[in-house]
């Protein structure tokens, strides 16, 4: 039987095409994204990903071992690397705690909290996922260009090491024995999740490139 994942590299491929044709990517990646509109990606990713790590060990502490210290583990690493480049962008901590949280990435919180809350572990894992496939699938594709902005080229650089490699095949693996034991029904809560993150995930572009705020 194949694995539970396999179900889904279809849509976490056409996100990832969708991702590399967007504005804020090609002109990251050309070097022509203004630096006010990579410093407020910075700011809300910062809120995700300080979200993002509460929610890792929230679901660590109902998951069995190693399972949990694994995902524990995994939700403290990408917001460390992003620190360096808070330093190297200027971005104080008061700037971080005191800019509101965009509606979209307000949005994609919300909803990784109520995958958990309303469906439990298994569909929370899965909601999880697009994170780490995504940016791993975009750093791939990519690899063969050069950013001309140093800052930029290290953001690219950051998905495509061993460790995000290996952070992705780790969370891919939780998630594919979490729908082992898992029934049909909660299974299609899952793709469910793993849909709605991925298009989160897409929106956080066009969040980010029109610099969206609250009206």
């Amino acid at each position: 039987m194949p694995e539970f994942t396999t179900s889904l590299t279809t849509t976490i491929e056409r996100a990832c095409q969708a991702s590399i044709a967007h504005p804020f990517i090609s002109q990251l990646s050309s070097g022509e994204l203004p630096l006010a509109t990579f410093r407020y990606y910075l700011i809300q990713d910062h809120h995700y990903l300080t979200a993002f790590n509460r929610l890792h060990q929230l679901v660590a502490q109902q998951l069995p071992e190693p399972d949990a210290t694994t995902l524990s583990h995994l939700g403290e690493g990408e917001d460390l690397a992003r620190q360096k480049m808070h330093r190297e962008i200027g971005l104080s901590q008061d700037e971080l705690l005191t800019t509101p949280t965009a509606p979209t990435a307000y949005a994609y919180i919300s909803h990784m909290y109520y995958q958990l809350n309303q469906y439990g572990t298994a569909t929370a894992t899965a909601g999880l996922l697009p994170c780490y496939w995504l940016y791993s699938l975009v750093a791939q594709q990519l690899a063969g260009q050069q950013s001309p902005v140093p800052l930029y080229q290290e953001f690219f650089d950051g998905y495509a090491t061993t460790d995000f490699t290996t952070s992705t095949k780790e969370m891919t693996a939780i998630v594919n024995r979490q729908a082992a034991a898992a029934s049909s029904t909660t299974r299609q809560q899952m793709r469910t999740a793993f849909n709605i993150s991925c298009y989160y995930e897409k929106q956080f572009w066009q969040m980010s490139l029109t610099k969206q705020g609250w009206k």
